[in-house]
């Protein structure tokens, strides 16, 4: 059993001030830290170091997880991320945990923090983007390329295909 998780609650969504909140001196020192830590956690060649300083930033992080280079958690809320045991998340990806429009947008959305977990033995392939409130279950593929906004069951594929049509211009080539 892990560690960590044994002391994990996720976290319930909360609404948050639109725009930019004020800050207290203590909340301004901790978000300088967060991007002091997010930015080298983003360069960092070592998986060990990147999971620590993720850690230091307050995310909730397994056992043997691997985060690639490059990835992008949330700094804003790190705290409302849980990354459990044996999973892999791959060069490039973003996990996102709020969302806080400008003022002028609160009649269209609601500025809020919603956790993302994602659960043991998944994996993120490159550059996907998870948003707000997604649980990605157990044993769950998240394909290449993909933005994820609902949630991927335990022991399923997320695979976002465009059609990809070919069309043979050797015609209007060879006509000029």
């Amino acid at each position: 059993m892990n560690r960590y998780k044994d002391k994990w609650v996720v976290s319930e969504p909360k609404q948050i001030p639109y725009g930019f909140p004020k800050r207290t001196l203590g909340e301004k020192v901790r978000k300088v830290f967060n991007t002091i830590l997010a930015f080298m956690a983003y360069r960092c060649p070592i998986n060990r170091w990147r999971v620590k300083l993720h850690r230091w930033r307050g995310v909730n992080i397994g056992e043997n997880v691997y985060i690639g280079m490059y990835c992008v958690l949330d700094n804003f809320a790190p705290e409302y991320i849980y990354i459990e045991d044996n999973v892999n998340i791959n060069a490039g990806t973003m996990i996102l945990t709020h969302f806080n429009p400008d003022p002028r947008f609160k009649n269209l959305f609601v500025a809020e923090i919603r956790p993302v977990v994602i659960s043991e033995l998944a994996m993120v392939s490159v550059r996907c983007t998870i948003l707000p409130g997604v649980n990605i279950g157990k044993y769950a593929f998240v394909s290449a390329g993909c933005v994820v906004e609902k949630n991927v069951p335990a022991y399923h594929l997320l695979q976002q295909k465009a059609d990809v049509h070919l069309v043979n211009i050797e015609k209007f080539v060879k006509n000029k």
